[in-house]
């Protein structure tokens, strides 16, 4: 005679409350940061050809173009160091651009689509979002660097000095300007206010640093408004790794860099806390 079959046990229904789960969040919910930063991470993936293949060519195109405007001085010794001087700068300006646009049309998306009230309502906070949104936009502006190296190097090759300090400045420049994306997303209530504050705000800055022309070369009033902009600290580090010489010493930069990061992030994550401009 067979023996009965094991009963098995009654489905739990969609949404009931299973006691042997631990539901306890602590000081900093890491699953809730990793589940967060997974997503926007994807998000960089997906849209890894904006990102990786977009830059790389504008980059070879203003290449081109300040290759082309030397004329007689390609192949002398002035043109070479123009073009050495360049390529860091092209590299370090796609960094900052797509570190600050990533976070910044992520959070404005996320608004207009109602989205944001999902994020709302889970058990996350500013301690939890504002660095997941700021590794993410970390992490898309050092791949659209590494492709736009890749890019320039097909048409003219820079050996780097000092890869650390490159990379260190680097991800200190990715990561500030990508607190500025998310202070600007957050302020920014349609795509249109977006777009301005990268059109007049962002945008000038990040061209007014440093990146394709020496500040010992410019006038005082352009110098003094260049060397207030903490950008330039970040163009110029980076620049001190890759080719061993820059303005300003490195140690300030890094100081610089430093102080502009904890100061953007504190603005930041005080603006998440209270919910400016998220909640409805």
């Amino acid at each position: 005679m067979l023996a009965p079959a094991p009963s098995r046990p009654e489905p739990l229904p969609a949404g009931a409350f299973r006691p042997e789960l631990d539901r306890r969040v602590g000081a900093f919910h890491w699953r809730a940061f990793r589940t967060l930063l997974g997503r926007e991470l994807r998000r960089v993936w997906k849209w890894a050809a904006m990102l990786v293949l977009a830059p790389a060519l504008m980059a070879m195109l203003y290449f081109g173009v300040f290759a082309i405007g030397l004329g007689d001085n390609r192949g002398t010794a002035t043109g070479d160091a123009v073009l050495d001087f360049l390529v860091p700068g092209l590299v370090m300006m796609s960094i900052l651009m797509r570190a600050a646009e990533n976070p910044g049309f992520s959070l404005v998306y996320m608004k207009l689509e109602g989205f944001i009230i999902d994020q709302l309502m889970a058990p996350l906070g500013a301690r939890e979002t504002v660095p997941a949104y700021a590794l993410a936009g970390t992490a898309a502006g050092m791949l659209s660097g590494f492709a736009v190296w890749a890019g320039a190097a097909l048409l003219w090759w820079v050996p780097v000095e000092d890869p650390l300090m490159t990379l260190g400045f680097g991800l200190a420049g990715s990561l500030m300007m990508a607190l500025v994306g998310m202070l600007v997303g957050i302020v920014s209530d349609k795509w249109d206010h977006i777009s301005a504050y990268f059109t007049f705000l962002v945008m000038p800055l990040t061209f007014l640093s440093g990146a394709f022309a020496p500040v010992a070369n410019m006038p005082e009033p352009m110098r003094l408004f260049v060397q207030a902009n903490p950008i330039f600290y970040a163009i110029d580090g980076f620049r001190a790794g890759w080719l061993g010489t820059s303005h300003q010493d490195p140690a300030v930069s890094a100081l610089v860099l430093a102080g502009s990061i904890l100061a953007v992030g504190a603005v930041v994550s005080w603006l998440f806390a209270k919910g400016y401009k998220l909640k409805a």
